[in-house]
């Protein structure tokens, strides 16, 4: 990539009459990108390759809205259910950047769509999963069984407004957090409130005390994927099971996706969690 600078004699010292060094001006970055891109189809009805052929861009982003985002030159997606499906390509340049979109309606069913997890996950409907009202649902510790922290009993009444939160996964890829008007707003490991900007006490709050900095993660509507091994819920402040666990690490501001491992998965329960490397956060949820 190439860089054009004008240089400019700045001057004379007076009585030395040695020239400054030359001072570059800023760069001309040119014209922000003009996006284009090709969907391909492919031997699978359901399958496609999303191609950027911008010219000049250095970074691709793809958001295909409920159906996550994703990011890079070429990628490969399933896309389960027909429907018309709005994808927008988001390309960066040293000019700044720009989106392009296009609509891709896909025609068919997936006739493999609803099978394996994504079926357990689903019902090939509408499931709503909720933390096991049980001690240890939640369980933070240096792997899956070891223990620093878990809900005892006594916590499935305190945090009521915890237990009561609904995670609603669709068969057309929604997957809707339902707090039922109320949170648990939780702390470190030291009891103070987590993240430190949250300025609540720990504890229940009506939804109306998110401050605005967190109220993607108050009930919303988002998308997810499944594998064999992962969920990944996609959408500014998706969740499950506590708001500060993350993909990587426990967060202190909302995430466009988390994905969490899959330690097992049946038709009434599942239990994910999330390894940090010496830190594991484990959540057990049941199917209502």
């Amino acid at each position: 990539m190439k860089f054009i600078y004008h240089i400019y004699i700045v001057g004379l010292l007076s009585l030395m009459l040695a020239c400054q060094p030359f001072v570059p001006e800023k760069t001309e970055l040119g014209p922000p990108p003009t996006p284009t891109f090709e969907i391909l189809t492919t031997s699978n009805s359901n399958d496609f390759i999303l191609q950027n052929t911008t010219e000049g861009g250095f970074l691709a982003q793809w958001d295909l809205g409920q159906l996550g985002k994703f990011e890079g030159q070429e990628v490969e997606i399933n896309i389960p259910f027909k429907g018309t499906y709005e994808i927008t390509l988001l390309v960066f340049n040293s000019g700044g950047h720009a989106t392009a979109t296009k609509s891709l309606t896909v025609d068919q069913d997936d006739p493999n769509a609803c099978s394996g997890n994504f079926r357990l996950l689903t019902g090939c409907g509408e499931k709503v999963w909720k933390i096991a009202p049980e001690p240890g649902a939640l369980h933070v510790g240096p792997n899956l069984t070891d223990t620093w922290w878990g809900n005892n009993e006594g916590d499935v009444t305190a945090r009521e407004c915890h237990f009561n939160d609904e995670y609603i996964f669709r068969s057309n890829g929604e997957f809707e957090y339902d707090n039922k008007g109320d949170f648990w707003a939780d702390s470190d490991g030291s009891g103070a409130i987590f993240p430190p900007a949250l300025g609540l006490s720990v504890g229940c709050h009506p939804s109306s005390d998110w401050p605005d900095a967190f109220k993607s993660w108050d009930s919303g509507l988002h998308g997810f994927s499944v594998t064999n091994s992962t969920i990944t819920v996609s959408g500014e402040g998706a969740w499950i099971g506590l708001y500060k666990i993350g993909t990587s690490g426990e967060v202190g501001t909302p995430q466009t996706s988390v994905t969490l491992n899959i330690d097992s998965l049946t038709e009434d329960r599942m239990v994910l969690y999330a390894d940090y490397g010496g830190v594991v956060w484990r959540i057990t949820l049941v199917a209502e």
